[in-house]
C-alpha cells in the first residue's frame, strides 16, 4: 500500500511540473520528453503496485515492479545531482530524489499479499486448514 502512495505522490509530481509549464514542449522538448517519460514511468509503477495490492502476487510483478522502481529512482536522482550542481530547482528535485529512493526500497521489501492470509489467519494457520480441508475432501471418496 505503501508503494501505491509513493507513486501516486511521484506521478502527481511530475504531472504537476509539465501542467504548470506547457511552455516547456515548445522551448525545451528534449526536457518536456524526459519529463514525460518521468511521469510514464512513475504511472507504470503505480498501476503494477495497485495490481499486486488487488490481485496478489502474479509471477513476473515483483521484477516488473522493482524494475520500475530502479528507473524512477535512477532517473530522479539523476535529476537531483543536475540541479544539485547547477544551483537550481530548490526543494522539488530533491522531494523527487527522496520519493524516488523510497519506490525502490518499497518495491524491494514488497511481498505479494498471501491470499491465505485475508481474514488475519497467519499463513501456517490458513496452509493447514487448506490441508485439513483437502483431506476432507479426500476421505469421503
Amino acid at each position: 500500500m505503501a508503494l501505491i502512495g509513493v507513486s501516486l505522490a511521484g506521478a502527481a509530481d511530475v504531472a504537476e511540473f509539465l501542467v504548470t509549464r506547457s511552455a516547456m514542449f515548445t522551448d525545451a522538448p528534449g526536457r518536456a520528453a524526459g519529463s514525460a517519460l518521468g511521469l510514464a514511468l512513475w504511472l507504470g509503477l503505480l498501476g503494477v503496485a495497485t495490481a499486486r495490492y488487488l490481485r496478489g502476487d502474479r509471477p513476473g510483478a515483483r521484477p516488473v515492479a522493482i524494475g520500475l522502481a530502479g528507473l524512477v529512482a535512477a532517473g530522479n536522482l539523476g535529476l537531483t545531482a543536475i540541479h544539485l550542481k547547477a544551483g537550481v530547482g530548490g526543494v522539488r528535485p530533491i522531494v523527487g530524489g527522496v520519493l524516488g529512493v523510497v519506490a525502490l526500497i518499497l518495491a524491494l521489501a514488497a511481498r505479494g499479499v498471501d491470499r491465505r492470509r485475508i481474514g488475519g489467519l497467519p499463513s501456517a494457520v490458513g496452509s493447514q486448514t487448506a490441508r485439513f480441508q483437502e483431506d476432507e475432501r479426500h476421505a469421503g471418496l
